[in-house]
Order: structure tokens, then sequence, then C-alpha cells
């Protein structure tokens, strides 16, 4: 059985829930590791030193951050919990701004000297979203960002692995193989890629504001066999063994009451993606995205680690005491649920 794992950010919000109580309700719905995401770590800290009365931590890998990572890494600890990776390390790469650029990996060198003390040896890198010209698409500039990071992790005894995910909404990689291209032409041991769900198929299969929720069609082929080609192509192309985590989430069908974002800014996807994912196959709620055949895909490429949930919702907004553990018994039916499914079908042998 593989390990099933949840973001901290799916169980809550960090303005409304703290890291104890998410902590407690991923153990108690069975998982047995959890994500770190930066909007809970900020709030962690924070809420370390002033507790301890403490002067605030100035910046990641500072003595007081490196307190409260030792602190919360004890925490996961305490509920039999491993904290799988910290994510996501934004804004990192394709800096257009020399000074911008070597800021980005000032706070990036910063993050990696936490991820010791919190017992994690994976940091997640997210492609970038800030628009051009203050980033820029340049292959060349990517390739040599991602380099330097995974060098840097590599001085770290363990090796600190990196992993590069394209979010449907970014600005210049998007897809898995925009990621992989970059990966691949890095060439560095300790350098891979994350795979999402939800950020595969919002791009290849989805269309939340069409009638039917599905693209009309893929560069000419109905959308099912385009993906069907696209998966292929990712089990051809990609070893399991650079796959370093893969992140689980369906979404919800809108049914015309979710409209493109007027602001040019925004990107089309992003309101669909940060409100409204929900849990694999949670069709009951509107849950309508080919989950299984994305998963199916990666296992056959000879993915063989952790299988994680990622989900963005308005519900994880609620103040209830309550929210955290509906979201985290949730989450992990769906996932038990989706692991289930595969283990029966042809990948089964993978799975066991």
């Amino acid at each position: 059985m593989p390990e099933l794992g949840i973001a901290s950010l799916s169980l809550g919000s960090s303005s409304v829930h703290s890291m104890e109580r998410k902590m407690a309700a991923a153990a108690y719905a069975g998982f047995d590791s959890i994500e770190i995401f930066d909007q809970d770590w900020d709030a962690w800290r924070d809420a370390y030193a002033s507790d301890l009365g403490l002067a605030p931590s100035k910046y990641d890998g500072d003595v007081v951050s490196i307190a409260a990572a030792k602190a919360l890494g004890g925490l996961a600890s305490s509920h039999k919990l491993r904290i799988s990776c910290w994510q996501p390390l934004r804004q990192f790469e394709g800096w257009a701004d020399p000074a911008k650029r070597e800021a980005s990996r000032q706070h990036a060198a910063g993050v990696l000297s936490l991820l010791p003390h919190l017992g994690t040896d994976l940091l997640l890198v997210c492609s970038t979203t800030a628009l051009a010209p203050h980033s820029t698409a340049d292959f060349a500039t990517a390739v040599e960002d991602l380099a330097w990071l995974a060098d840097q992790g590599a001085r770290y005894n363990p090796p600190i692995r990196i992993m590069y995910e394209g979010l449907s909404f970014g600005t210049h990689r998007r897809r898995w193989q925009d990621v992989w291209a970059v990966v691949r032409a890095a060439n560095r041991p300790n350098l891979g890629i994350c795979l999402d769900s939800f950020n595969t198929l919002a791009l290849e299969w989805a269309d939340p504001y069409s009638p039917d929720g599905r693209r009309p069609s893929n560069g000419g082929l109905d959308v099912d066999t385009a993906l069907d080609a696209n998966m292929k192509e990712l089990v051809a192309s990609v070893p399991g063994d650079k796959i370093f985590f893969v992140q689980v989430a369906d979404g919800q069908f809108m049914n015309g009451t979710l409209s493109p974002p007027i602001d040019p800014s925004v990107p089309r996807l992003l309101p669909w993606s940060r409100g409204h994912r929900l849990f694999p196959l949670e069709e009951t709620r509107g849950g309508y995205l080919p989950v299984l055949k994305f998963c199916e895909a990666v296992v056959r490429t000879g993915y063989t680690g952790p299988w994680s949930l990622e989900v963005f919702n308005k519900s994880l907004a609620s103040p209830r005491p309550e929210t955290c553990l509906e979201h985290a018994e949730r989450g992990y039916a769906g996932l038990w649920r989706t692991v289930d499914i595969l283990k029966a079908g042809p990948t089964r042998a993978a799975l066991l």
C-alpha cells in the first residue's frame, strides 16, 4: 500500500485553523504524511515566536525559524505523521531583473535550511506566475535556475531533492512536458518533477466555463482521444523515478455558474483552481475530472512514491472547529477509494 498524504492547506485555511488542529485531524483520519504549505508555515513560525516572547523571524533560515521548524517536525512526529515536503517555493525561476533573481535565490537557500529540521528532504518549486516583462520565458534561464537550486540541495546530507511543477495558470510553463524539458536539460540526480492531476487535467481535458465542462477539442482531436495520447506520452517519456511526488485532486463541474475573470492579469483558470477543487472521485459534490485515467498513467511510469491530496476550495475558509476533520475524512475516503480502484485494475502489482 503506498503512503497516503494530504497538504496542510487542504485541511483548512491558515487564517483560521492552526497546525496543531490540522495535524491532529490528518492523523485521526488515517494519513501517513502531510505536506507543509508555505502559508501554514508562515503562520506557525510567527505564532511560535509570539508564544515564546521572541522577536519575529526576519527571514527563513534565521535562528527563530530554525527553532520553529524543529518544533513543527516534533509536532508531526508526535502524531506519527511524516512531513513529505515543503511547498511551494513560489516565483523562483525566470526573473528578468538580476536583483530579483538574487533575492529569490537567497530566499530559496533559507527555505532549504529548514527542511532537515522539519524532517523532510523534498522541496516543491512551482512554475512562476510573475508576468512578463518581470519574468522571462527563456528556457536556458529556467534550466540554470533549477540546476542552481538542485546543486544547493545536493550540499545537504542526505541531499535535498527538488521537484518542479507546472501550474495550470503559470505564465510560461504549465504542462508536464514543459517542466520535464527543464528537468531533463538541467540533468541533476536530485531534480525531478511533481505531477498534479488537477493541473494536468485542467489544461488537457477540462474547461470550467463551457456548458459541459470539457474542452471542445485539443489539437484537432476530441478531448478524450487527446488526453489518451497525452497520458501515453507521459508513460513513454518520464521514468517513474524522476517523478518525485504526485498530488491528486478532482474539480467541480460548474454548470454555467462560473464566469471567466474580467481582469486580464488574472489567469483564466485561477478562480476555478483556487475555489473549486474537490477530493478525488467526489462525484456527489460535482467532481467530474478523469482522475483515474491520470493516476493509471502515473502508475505505468513505474512511480512508487507517495500519493497526496492538494485541494483548494472556498469551504476551507470556514472557521468551524470541525472543518479540518471533515476535510481530512473526506480526503482520506477519496484517496483510499482511488488507490483501491487502481489496485483492482491492470496497475495492481505496482501498488501492492
